[in-house]
């Protein structure tokens, strides 16, 4: 399989001379990239998607410009055209964003799919555009979207990406043992866990909430702290808390299933679509409202063989259906079947 993809481009928030500069340096960048022998999951949010794509196919990463004025002979040489949402610059303007792609669905005959990496997993494309593209890919798509050309996909773990691999005949190769760890943590030292900006209101509030109790709480709310100290404080506590942030799911919960530690979150988390099968009960725990969540984490602390077992488990799928090539060949069974 042979495909086009337009990725994530530089964002500026300016038109002027400096970013018109910088944006064609990285539009060049682009294209030098086809010619790096390993690639790696990137951190940006489409890093898995993207991944997914090179272990399953001939990618030839063009620029949007380059796409438009080489359409013709394009066309003709590749099978498909995959375009990230983020592929402009300038992405405040979602007339231009739209128009462009308008453009390209116009240019191309071959199979065109937008990779919508945008956090919220009930939006969706308007259907003057979807009407010109045959597959959505987005990520973490919410149950309530039934559109059949609305397909599903995940964000990349971070504790992942600087050990994976796909090699220039797309083998891929995760190497698990020198990722966060294998087993839970017996001897925490905190009871509970939580550090994230304040995207939400909803979180303030339960984070306040907790900090009231008498529990071991490590809490922060628009306080960072270093990335490591963070990786080493989730795995040194009993709970850890995944809240909702702009969207329902971050990559806190990947975070904390590649570290074996007891995840506890937002029931929203049962309505997504996940390329994971992660079971509420088994792999995590949910809770509805402030006294649920209360009432789950006086249970848990109390109850360290079951957190362990839920722990364990959670490390244990991602271990074995954490893998961007089989998720790429799924949705390549279906775009091109």
């Amino acid at each position: 399989m042979r495909i086009i993809y337009i990725p994530v481009s530089k964002k500026i928030k300016k038109k002027n001379l400096r970013n018109f500069i910088k944006c064609f340096l990285y539009d060049h960048y682009i294209v030098l990239k086809n010619f790096f022998i390993n690639k790696k999951i990137t951190t940006n949010t489409s890093g898995y998607i993207d991944a997914a794509l090179q272990s399953n196919a001939y990618v030839l990463e063009l620029p949007y410009n380059y796409c438009i004025i080489f359409s013709k002979i394009l066309n003709l040489l590749f099978d498909g055209i995959f375009i990230n949402w983020k592929f402009t610059s300038y992405r405040s303007d979602l007339e231009d964003i739209e128009k462009k792609l308008l453009k390209l669905s116009k240019k191309y005959k071959i199979k065109k799919i937008i990779i919508d990496g945008r956090d919220q997993s009930f939006v969706t494309i308007d259907n003057k555009i979807l009407d010109n593209f045959d597959y959505v890919i987005k990520r973490e798509k919410n149950k309530k979207i039934i559109n059949n050309k609305y397909l599903t996909t995940i964000l990349p773990c971070v504790l992942i990406s600087n050990y994976y691999k796909i090699s220039k005949n797309k083998k891929e190769s995760i190497n698990w043992s020198k990722i966060g760890n294998s087993k839970p943590n017996n001897n925490p030292t905190y009871d509970i866990f939580f550090s994230g900006k304040k995207t939400s209101e909803s979180r303030k509030e339960l984070v306040e909430f907790l900090s009231s109790k008498d529990l071991n709480f490590f809490g922060r709310v628009d306080e960072r702290i270093p990335y490591n100290q963070y990786i080493e404080t989730m795995y040194n506590s009993r709970i850890n808390l995944s809240l909702e942030g702009i969207g329902e799911f971050a990559n806190r919960h990947l975070e904390i299933l590649a570290n074996c530690s007891f995840m506890i979150c937002q029931s929203s988390i049962n309505e997504l679509d996940l390329p994971l099968p992660l079971v509420d009960g088994k792999h995590f725990v949910t809770f509805k409202n402030k006294d649920d969540l209360l009432e789950k984490i006086n249970f848990y602390l109390k109850n360290d063989k079951d957190r362990n077992e839920i722990a364990l488990n959670g490390r244990k799928v991602l271990e074995k259906y954490y893998s961007p090539k089989k998720h790429g060949k799924f949705l390549f069974d279906k775009i091109f079947s």
